[in-house]
């Protein structure tokens, strides 16, 4: 009776270990890659997967080559490697977040363009950032017939714009002439080979390149003597503004490119005109 006792409790021991080994073993359910052919031209941040700490937004970019018509596409971001949190950052997570409807309805083989914020309340002036790291970033696309598509990318949230002043807290008075902008940019062991600056705004003006009231844009690549062949170089650059530009909305990109790199570093701040 003790024997068949202890046989009975070393059964049981015998499956718990096998059990725990079992959930050991079990592969992350996060992490999806079904029929990625289908994903072309993929950007998160840019196509190299990089994103500076200091943006408010993800900007996502890809083509779709689908077989059916779509019925949704959605989100979710997971940290995978973040190795500090300091104060004021957060770990970002993204759970279905779904893509607006009108971006790929009626579509088969949809060009989507879209920007996800880190906080949705609180688009332009965040109420945390995200810590630097490495997240898994899936991309789902379901279809009509009952089928889906998914690809999961590693994208890498870094510093590269230190002390960073736009104007007067991303602002600027209205009959301003100049916008101040500095930072450090942290390009590493590496060199920068170019800085640009892409001002975005909704046109008023009548007989230019877009009509009035849709977004367009200036460009401006900065004096090469401020930045070239310099590691991590401090900019101190006063931008012209248009003439007349009237109070509202604005956006400034700042695209670097560093020796050895492929892809130019984007950040896309919100700016005031008041």
């Amino acid at each position: 009776m003790k024997n068949t006792f202890k046989s009975a409790i070393l059964f049981f021991v015998s499956l718990l270990i096998i059990s725990c080994s079992d959930e050991d073993n079990i592969p992350e359910t996060f992490d999806e890659n079904i029929n990625t052919e289908r994903f072309k031209s993929i950007e998160l941040g840019n196509s190299d997967f990089v994103l500076p700490q200091s943006n408010v937004d993800v900007h996502i970019e890809f083509d779709y080559e689908g077989t059916s018509r779509i019925s949704k596409i959605y989100f979710d971001v997971e940290a995978f490697d973040v190795p500090k949190v300091n104060t004021g950052e957060l770990i970002w997570e993204l759970n279905n977040h779904l893509v607006p409807v009108d971006r790929y309805e009626g579509q088969l083989n949809p060009h989507i363009h879209y920007h996800v914020y880190f906080d949705e309340e609180n688009k332009y002036n965040p109420s945390f950032t995200p810590a630097e790291g490495v997240y898994k970033f899936k991309i789902t696309v379901e279809h009509e017939d009952g089928t889906k598509s998914a690809i999961t990318k590693k994208l890498h949230i870094i510093q590269k714009f230190k002390d960073l002043e736009i104007g007067d807290n991303n602002s600027i008075a209205f009959g301003k002439d100049e916008l101040h902008t500095e930072f450090e940019y942290v390009s590493g062991n590496n060199t920068v080979t170019e800085i640009k600056y892409e001002f975005w705004f909704e046109e008023w003006r009548e007989g230019q390149n877009v009509e009035v009231g849709k977004w367009d844009k200036v460009i401006s690549i900065l004096p090469k003597e401020l930045y070239e062949g310099v590691k991590n170089p401090h900019i101190h650059y006063h931008y012209d503004l248009i003439p007349g530009a009237p109070v509202g909305s604005y956006w400034l990109n700042i695209y670097a490119k560093e020796s050895g790199e492929s892809e130019m570093v984007k950040l896309s701040i919100p700016i005031e005109i008041k």
